[in-house]
């Protein structure tokens, strides 16, 4: 996979050496015959082909593998990148995937656990580089829920819908009159909608942001069951909203959320980083494992007030190593290879009714070398340690999903980030056919 990476990324300049090479042979060819051009064609043309000559034998050489590297390079991107139309990997993904987004799996739309994805980048394998993340609008008027007579045509028959009033009682209730007394009433920036430009040569994401606050996500987390914030299932009005999740003329509004980076890290040595969520963290499942770190939009990562910034998915990569491992910036610009950073999907939390900017980035360290260096300032309050697993351990741990008691050995969105990982890094086609196989094996359920 790695060789064919390394091919797929270089064929322009592979391409430019081989036709080099054939036109410099041919042209050599023609200026040692010292007959006209025209009255002896035949006999240049019997000498290009002449396999008998070192020079006839390099220019038809020179000519093949230029045709079997694009042709063998063309059928291995077709298998590696094509989706998986069979019938059992939906099916697989469905057994593996929370009741609340099922339903949506499969025609495009991959799902692991509790969570799916609502775009992904259709070259999985290479994924969006940061700057083809495009902030389209944004809209910074803190959010209004939408009035009584909207609510239906916008949102569909749903058994409960989110109103202004309920705000306001929820914001004004004892349990969270003194998150407001304490200030951390934070701004929060929501993903207002997302989509794909077509254009093959410049295939962009596209997203639209606004402006919301705590108060307003967390009001649409407890009536999703997330009251405490760390449970694990929602209840069935989640079901009702995720069916509506999704991208383009079909989706339904997005109500309030907080866009955050889900950031998988691999290493040098192609270890992925787990971290150990601190218990600090009460609203974020403490105490499981992330892959790798997740962090909250902020306004001065996309825009200074005035204009979008150019490549913001860059400045919020940036930030998050800063505050999460309290880098600063040499150590950063030491261990992250920021050529690497790559985004290849906008997920759906189910659990918790939220959406991420699912990235993945590699380091210049080694597993053992990362661990070393950022070991002393994990006491804090977002991770209190780390691991390093290798990808082929990926499949196991997606088969754990099955298993309550293993389940909440990770954190909700883990598993999809794993899957997705292991998608980026193995094609479609292989990734589909190794699950499919450690399935199998599983024992039967009685």
């Amino acid at each position: 996979m790695r060789f064919f990476t390394w091919l797929r990324r270089h064929r322009a300049t592979i391409n430019g050496i081989l036709i080099t090479v054939f036109t410099s042979l041919i042209f050599n060819a023609i200026f040692d015959n010292h007959g006209n051009l025209f009255s002896e064609f035949g006999d240049i043309v019997a000498q290009i082909i002449d396999v008998s000559s070192l020079g006839g034998i390099l220019i038809i050489a020179s000519l093949l593998l230029l045709f079997v590297f694009n042709i063998v390079l063309t059928i291995a991107s077709w298998q590696l990148n094509r989706k998986s139309l069979s019938k059992d990997f939906p099916d697989l993904m469905k057994r593996f995937t929370s009741p609340n987004v099922s339903d949506s799996i499969g025609k495009g739309c991959i799902g692991w656990g509790e969570g799916k994805t609502v775009e992904i980048c259709n070259d999985i394998i290479f994924g969006w580089n940061p700057n083809n993340i495009i902030v389209e609008d944004y809209e910074n008027e803190l959010y209004s829920f939408y009035v009584e007579d909207d609510r239906i045509k916008k949102f569909g028959n749903k058994s409960y819908y989110f109103n202004e009033e309920d705000w306001l009682l929820f914001k004004n209730s004892p349990k969270f009159r003194n998150v407001i007394k304490k200030g951390n009433n934070l701004p929060r920036f929501m993903l207002r909608e997302c989509s794909k430009n077509y254009d093959k040569k410049d295939r962009k994401l596209l997203v639209s942001l606004g402006r919301t606050e705590w108060s307003q996500t967390s009001y649409v987390w407890d009536r999703f069951g997330k009251s405490k914030g760390y449970e694990v299932d929602s209840n069935e009005l989640m079901h009702e909203y995720s069916k509506g999740v999704t991208s383009g003329n079909e989706s339904e509004p997005y109500i309030p959320n907080s866009f955050c980076m889900h950031l998988l890290i691999e290493t040098l040595d192609n270890k992925v980083i787990l971290s150990r969520i601190s218990q600090a963290k009460i609203n974020d499942n403490p105490g499981t494992w992330a892959a790798t770190l997740g962090e909250q939009l902020e306004l001065e990562d996309f825009t200074d007030g005035n204009n979008f910034f150019d490549n913001f998915v860059m400045r919020w990569m940036r930030r998050a190593f800063l505050e999460e491992y309290k880098f600063d910036e040499n150590v950063f610009h030491d261990a992250v290879d920021e050529e690497t950073l790559k985004i290849i999907s906008v997920n759906f939390e189910s659990d918790r009714y939220n959406f991420s900017l699912f990235c993945t980035v590699q380091l210049r360290y080694t597993f053992d070398t990362f661990n070393r260096k950022i070991a002393p300032t994990l006491a804090t309050e977002e991770a209190i340690e780390v691991k390093g697993i290798s990808i082929k351990e990926i499949p196991n741990i997606l088969m754990t999903y099955e298993d309550e008691a293993e389940r909440k050995n990770y954190h909700p969105s883990t598993y999809l980030r794993l899957l997705l990982f292991f998608m980026h890094k193995n094609g479609y086609a292989r990734s589909e056919r190794i699950l499919l196989k450690r399935a199998k094996e599983l024992p039967k359920k009685e």
